[in-house]
């Protein structure tokens, strides 16, 4: 990692300045932004000071990470127990199990990411990662009509039209409008703010919105109609304003605006968040598909990009390692000895709510809010292995935990952004802990191991 030295405010017991090594650039892991240009000024393993990063990113860095020396490597059943322990009983129950489900992920390394995908192809488990309520939606879009995307620099140096649709990056993505969409000047819009339109659609005024220069209030089931509507008057057809307002909820006139926007653009991007979040899937599928077929439209008059805003931690990268290790990136059933992916069926977190899993291997850690209420409460029945760091939001104590390096604090890797674009990983801390993709592979050589031993024996 690049250093160099700085004077800080830190002395030595003479009074004299202390030089503070300072690490650049380190990437944070907080959203969806994955900021590449912080630089963190270190005193001995201390964070004394973080540069270009936003609050929530410099109070993550600056947090107490004390912990006692002597804290076990894993626990079993919530007791501590050694390496070696951990592993041996986590070996056990994955090769034991016959329809294992491995989830989490989307705060891994895409190293770890590929390890998890080869040791769930040794026990032929169903892969998942994240949360499958938003990203099969996606997938399904995709699917059927494909998209038109960029890099978050492309937009930075040309859109002159943004619209950000079920979103609200003020609060969830710092320096999104600042860095990359909105405020910095760019090679085709060098007046950066003044010289770009910025639209908001959402459910309700945001700070977003309150920064834009059109907003448009939608309904929270009227999305779909919303955008079909925008696709004829994008293309010029004239519509009746009393059917409009019906079945949209909004008036023509302000649609015909909005399309006016949009049509004039020299170059748009649209950034998303959850579209159609809380609707079953294929209702949301379906307003995810107008969303893009939109997009597409406005592309026989003018340049448009879509892109969405990405969530914390590496979501974008587990998608992508899993596409690059199966073809589909989610809901992969590795259990035929060959990918399989028939979502839902074949979704881990329906797999539970069926009651069809016997383990699970959670990489990263899981977040309650991520799996419907009846997967959840099948974790609280079978076995479950945790891989993460500690201090992770877990849903129960799990019969095994691996304590791991941290990423983007003491491990190293590489990240995946929304937009696609690969981005070193550094660690600031040296590490203290097994990385995840350790405990993976040990695992996997272990759950190897035993297979062969106990084929050896069914021989003789």
């Amino acid at each position: 990692m690049p250093e160099r030295e700085d004077t800080g405010p830190v002395t030595t017991g003479r009074g004299e300045p202390r030089p503070l090594v300072v690490l650049e650039p380190v990437t944070c892991m907080l959203c969806g932004c994955l900021c590449d240009d912080i630089a963190v000024r270190l005193d001995g393993e201390r964070v004394a000071g973080v540069e270009n990063g936003c609050e929530s990113c410099t109070e993550w860095l600056l947090r107490d990470r004390a912990r006692p020396g002597s804290e076990a490597a894993a626990r079993i059943d919530g007791d501590p127990a050694s390496a070696e322990e951990g592993i041996t009983r986590a070996a056990e129950l994955l090769a034991a199990a016959k329809s294992p489900v491995v989830l989490g992920l989307t705060n891994c390394t895409n190293e770890t990411v590929q390890a998890a995908v080869e040791l769930a192809d040794l026990i032929g488990a169903a892969v998942e990662p994240g949360d499958p309520t938003t990203s099969l939606p996606r997938y399904f879009a995709f699917q059927r009509v494909g998209r038109v995307s960029a890099t978050l620099g492309e937009v930075k140096n040309r859109a002159d039209v943004v619209v950000f649709w079920g979103t609200d990056p003020v609060e969830s993505h710092a320096r999104h409008w600042s860095r990359y969409s909105v405020e910095p000047e760019g090679r085709f819009v060098p007046g950066g703010r003044s010289g770009r339109t910025v639209i908001v659609v959402d459910r309700e005024r945001t700070q977003t919105a309150g920064k834009a220069d059109v907003f448009l209030a939608v309904e929270p089931d009227k999305e779909f109609e919303v955008l079909w509507t925008l696709r004829a008057l994008v293309r010029g057809i004239e519509l009746d304003g009393a059917r409009v307002r019906k079945t949209s909820g909004c008036t023509g006139e302000a649609l015909r605006q909005l399309a006016s926007h949009l049509t004039k653009a020299r170059y748009g991007a649209w950034f998303h968040g959850s579209i159609a979040s809380g609707q079953p899937l294929s209702p949301a599928s379906q307003t995810l598909e107008a969303a893009t077929l939109l997009v597409r439209d406005l592309n026989q008059m003018t340049r448009f990009v879509m892109l969405g805003m990405g969530g914390p931690g590496n979501p974008a990268g587990a998608e992508a390692v899993l596409a690059w290790q199966t073809g589909f990136p989610t809901s992969v059933d590795l259990g035929a000895g060959h990918p399989r992916s028939l979502a839902p069926a074949t979704s881990a977190a329906d797999r539970l709510a069926r009651g069809e899993a016997d383990v699970a291997l959670i990489v990263g850690g899981l977040h309650d809010d991520q799996y419907p209420e009846e997967a959840l409460r099948r974790l609280g029945e079978i076995p479950v292995i945790v891989i993460a760091p500690e201090g992770g939001e877990d849903f129960r104590e799990p019969d095994v935990r691996l304590r791991a390096a941290m990423p983007g604090w003491d491990d190293a890797g590489t990240v995946t952004r929304s937009d696609g674009v690969m981005l070193p990983l550094r660690a600031i801390q040296p590490r203290r802990d097994r990385a995840e993709r350790q405990w993976l592979k040990e695992l996997h050589d272990r759950v190897l191991s035993n297979k062969r031993q106990a084929l050896t024996r069914i021989r003789a």
